[in-house]
């Protein structure tokens, strides 16, 4: 495959998948697309696959490669998202709850006020580390977050004063903030995330006609269509190439993370294989 990099001049389809990288030749590629919504589903097909649809008078079975290549559905990866930034917006009611009873009470307030170590902060932090993640709307909730966990330490403060009315008046103010700013904030923008997370990855169908017959393929996203350079020595890789479909690593400029490299020959294979009457 080393070999077929260095002197196929033909570019390399790279794509995103469940947040990795992919790349598959495009010597028989014919078409990227939309997946259309009238694919008609196959009785008794394997899972990985879609079903089938018509293009342009061609039938062409679909492989969803998340399936192919064990990774959650796309549904499902959205479903447990949602759940949890559900959640999540739990956690933070429940936080500023407990931050009004302490305060009420005349009582510690022992929940944490470091924004980086709630449930949702650690998260947080992991989940923005990630390129894939940059255009989710999430990004906007780090500033409100870190104001309502420094409004606990404000609070706090505050409650150190002297008993008066300007400490009574000063509590209220950053209490109405909690409640009537910053939470409603973090849960807003929580919501738009969820009804957008799925939206981000515009899912593509790539199309291929060899020999073998038709192909079509469902990948989350694609990242470039260019040359990719082989990286050689990742031994510690034997393991991922024992699956028929992987043959090696390659890096390119566009993309920051490492590339793995798909057969295009044994995807195609597969669909004629377990679809023998694709053409018809």
């Amino acid at each position: 495959m080393e070999d077929k990099i260095l002197n196929n001049d033909l570019p390399w389809l790279i794509f995103s998948l469940c947040g990795f990288t992919y790349a598959i030749n495009t010597e028989f590629v014919t078409g990227i697309l939309v997946p259309p919504d009238n694919l008609t589903a196959v009785p008794d097909a394997p899972e990985e696959y879609r079903g089938i649809v018509n293009i342009r008078g061609a039938v062409y079975p679909v492989i969803d490669m998340r399936h192919l290549f064990g990774y959650p559905s796309l549904d499902k990866e959205c479903e447990d998202f949602t759940a949890m930034l559900e959640q999540r917006e739990k956690d933070h009611i429940n936080w500023a709850n407990e931050l009004k009873r302490s305060v009420e009470a005349g009582e510690e307030f022992k929940l944490t006020t470091d924004p980086h170590k709630c449930a949702f902060g650690m998260w947080y932090d992991e989940f923005k580390k990630n390129p894939h993640n940059a255009d989710y709307s999430l990004h906007k909730i780090e500033a409100p977050h870190e104001a309502l966990h420094k409004t606990a330490e404000d609070i706090a403060a505050v409650r150190r004063l002297p008993d008066s009315p300007d400490k009574s008046r000063k509590l209220s103010e950053l209490m109405n903030i909690v409640f009537d700013e910053y939470v409603p904030e973090i849960v807003n923008i929580m919501d738009e995330s969820k009804n957008r997370y799925k939206s981000f990855f515009r899912e593509t169908m790539v199309t291929f006609n060899s020999d073998g017959g038709n192909t079509a393929i469902i990948v989350d996203k694609v990242l470039a269509v260019d040359k990719i350079t082989p990286v050689s020595g990742r031994t510690n890789m034997d393991r991922i190439f024992s699956s028929p479909f992987f043959t090696g690593v390659a890096r390119n400029s566009r993309v920051d993370d490492d590339i793995l490299i798909i057969d295009d020959r044994k995807v195609i294979a597969k669909s004629t294989h377990d679809i023998p009457n694709n053409d018809n």
